[in-house]
């Protein structure tokens, strides 16, 4: 689970530190900052295990890409999202360019980008940018709920499915076809498997283990 250590849930680049840095040493500093944060969120997009999101206050810049490396966003209904870049002079980082066009459409991320068009929570639920809506003083219990009810559930299947629908954007039918029935014929030899089956048979139920 993702939650804020404060207000927002991300207001993304820290634009004071920016702003006291001297020209010629900006590029470096960003992208030794990049570096780091773009191999957390291949870290966070790669793991065989869901990732829920508590998204509170505001939701922005590259700080989106902890959005994006989740399954489950569960955003408080007074929430607010945008990129931001364009009001900079900048582009973008933290995957915005890769996950948001499959996500809510190319022409709705052309205006964001483009525009600097800002959401609300209502919005971005309508745009498919987060999953569902709660008061913002239930946020962080509701996508704790959800955590703990992945948890318990069949947790090798869900990421071997997490990764699955992950790289479906980037593969072949074929490919997608051959990599579900190799996936599922795995998941039939696991312990959760043979106990999922039999809960159903046997109308309980069922008590995963994540083996």
């Amino acid at each position: 689970m993702i939650a804020a250590n404060g207000p927002s849930f991300t207001v993304g680049g820290d634009l004071g530190l920016f702003a006291g840095t001297e020209r010629e040493q900006l590029p470096n500093r960003l992208r030794r900052m990049i570096d780091s944060y773009h191999l957390a969120i291949e870290r966070l997009t790669s793991i065989d295990a869901p990732v829920v999101a508590a998204v509170r206050g505001g939701a922005g810049g590259g700080g989106l890409g902890l959005l994006y490396a989740a399954d489950i966003v569960v955003a408080a209904d007074d929430a607010r999202f945008a990129l931001g870049y364009g009001a900079l002079g900048l582009t973008a980082d933290g995957g915005n360019t890769w996950f948001l066009p499959p996500m809510v459409g190319m022409r709705r991320a052309q205006e964001l980008f483009l525009l600097n068009r800002r959401l609300t929570a209502q919005e971005a639920l309508e745009f498919g940018l987060v999953s569902r809506l709660a008061a913002s003083d239930a946020v962080e219990n509701e996508a704790a709920a959800l955590t703990a009810k992945l948890a318990a559930g069949p947790t090798r299947a869900y990421g071997a499915v997490r990764r699955m629908l992950r790289q479906s954007f980037e593969t072949g039918l074929s490919n997608q076809l051959e990599a579900e029935k190799e996936s599922i014929v795995v998941a039939s030899r696991s312990d959760d498997a043979q106990e999922g089956i039999a809960a159903f048979v046997a109308k309980r139920r069922p008590q995963f283990r994540g083996g």
